[in-house]
């Protein structure tokens, strides 16, 4: 599926807001700031426009989709508002690939990454999207979801300084689980890479967590 067009650098009202990607302030109304003013970082309009834009057609579709997708559905023909769903999905999922091009605040990067996936998985089931760029999207679901809990699991065992057996125990099993994590998200990070080699974005995609070393 082609990556999404240019988008017009006007929001909607009900599209807002704009959020600084380096100190999270948000920006409700217009005139839209070029840079924060608060830290003075760059504002990336057109990546938070189309975040927006896809935030806002995935809650609309979604709606729709819930209607008609019971847990087990047989395949069939798709309904109206099945098809007025899947046109807000599509909406979504091109606006959230142009996102992804340039810069998102970490939690915008997070609901977009978890929004692709339940996308992709619809559209998979329609034959709306390649095996690849399904399995891309659930993949990076996976990374986002071992990295909080590895980020997690780090921040308790660093709040663990007090000593006797059930504390050694807990602490023993975390960092069993620490290690499992660690090299999970290494694998995951061989496979990420070569899927989107094979998928070949047409533009750069940022949807990667930032890179840095597994182990403290």
């Amino acid at each position: 599926m082609d990556n999404a067009g240019e988008f017009e650098a006007q929001l909607e009202p009900e599209l807002v807001p704009v959020v600084c990607v380096n100190c999270a302030t948000e920006f409700d109304h217009e005139p839209w700031p070029q840079t924060c003013p608060r830290c003075q970082h760059p504002i990336d309009l057109q990546a938070q426009f189309a975040y927006c834009r896809g935030h806002n057609a995935f809650t609309v579709g979604q709606e729709l989709i819930m209607k008609v997708y019971p847990t087990k559905r047989k395949k069939r023909l798709p309904t109206v508002i099945e098809k007025e769903g899947l046109q807000d999905y599509m909406q979504a999922y091109t606006s959230l690939q142009r996102a992804f091009q340039g810069a998102l605040a970490e939690s915008q990067r997070q609901l977009s990454i978890r929004m692709m996936a339940a996308i992709a998985q619809v559209f998979q089931y329609n034959t709306m999207v390649s095996p690849l760029e399904a399995i891309y999207w659930s993949t990076l679901l996976v990374e986002l979801n071992s990295h909080l809990e590895l980020v997690s699991l780090r921040e308790k065992l660093a709040k663990n300084n007090h000593r006797g057996l059930i504390t050694f125990l807990q602490s023993w099993r975390g960092r069993v689980r620490l290690r499992q994590l660690e090299k999970a998200l290494a694998m995951l990070e061989s496979k990420l890479d070569l899927l989107e080699h094979r998928i070949g974005f047409t533009q750069p995609m940022h949807t990667r967590i930032k890179k840095e070393p597994l182990r403290r």
